[in-house]
């Protein structure tokens, strides 16, 4: 009876019991639903016998509960509360490292930065980088791997962004104070204007904090984006602190690899994520 649910088909299924949810949903029991990102369009194609509640609403006997968020929740076992989480791919991922380092180090990175804050690797969207980096093997691999798009921009673009942590020796060194914090950063705002442009169910997806700035934007008769920097368009519309979900995280490795000459590959991975308001659907 999932079914019913007309879910983006970007979305990733995450952990949880959902056998136990469709069973309670097909029985016509009382489901709670707690959206915290992503469109709200699939509410409207419910049928007018669906038994599904939202959050806030005053709920006698909860039978099963759906989340939907970017984080990963550990559901007891023994709960007798059957529990499904979906995961709209609203996440960006920003990456800096070193020429020749490994796929298996970013990956390893990204994952370690997900379990320590609790992100579901499933709501990722994809990576974000400086433009040198855009043929790096182990990047390609991963992305190709993961079906994940690769974002490359330039240097003076990232140079552009405010970042939390900017780094005058990374500066010196690629022409931008900040890698891994500004892609992810321009990520979003690119994915945000592009569906801006598209008017695709943009208001819906924004974050709650800030819908009147995008009704504002979306019903102005001009279109935002086209009058301003395609990758700055949104930068005065979603704080800082709303954008930049994780602040560049450091991941070493222990036992760089070898290259062609005795040159160690890359033994480090820079890694932050940033949360964009519009999922990706791509």
């Amino acid at each position: 009876m999932l079914e019913i649910l007309d879910i983006p088909s970007g979305w990733q299924r995450g952990e949880g019991d959902w056998a136990g949810v469709a069973a309670a949903i097909a029985k016509g029991e009382t489901v709670e639903v707690i959206q915290e990102v992503g469109s709200t369009l699939w509410q409207n194609s419910l049928p007018d016998n669906h038994s599904l509640h939202w959050e806030g609403e005053n709920l006698s006997t909860i039978k099963g509960r759906i989340w939907i968020s970017f984080t990963q929740r550990r559901f007891a076992p023994e709960s007798a509360l059957p529990k499904v989480q979906w995961h709209p791919r609203v996440l960006w991922v920003g990456i800096g490292c070193k020429a020749g380092t490994a796929r298996e180090l970013i990956e390893t990175a990204i994952q370690n930065v997900c379990r320590g804050y609790h992100l579901a690797e499933g709501a990722i969207a994809g990576i974000a980088t400086i433009d040198a980096k855009a043929g790096e093997v182990g990047l390609r691999e991963l992305c190709a791997a993961r079906n994940w798009p690769l974002k490359t921009f330039a240097a003076d673009i990232l140079n552009s962004v405010e970042v939390p942590n900017p780094s005058n020796s990374v500066a010196a060194k690629v022409g931008t104070k900040s890698v891994a914090e500004a892609a992810a950063l321009c990520a979003i705002e690119l994915i945000s204007c592009t569906m801006l442009n598209n008017r695709q169910d943009a208001c819906s997806t924004i974050l709650q904090n800030r819908q009147d700035a995008c009704s504002t934007i979306i019903n102005n008769s001009q279109d935002a984006c086209s009058t301003k920097s395609e990758f700055a368009c949104v930068a005065g519309i979603f704080p800082a602190q709303n954008r930049l979900l994780i602040s560049k995280q450091i991941v070493r490795s222990k036992n760089p690899r070898l290259l062609q000459g005795g040159v160690k590959a890359g033994s480090a991975v820079t890694v932050a994520v940033a949360v964009c308001p519009i999922e990706y659907l791509g």
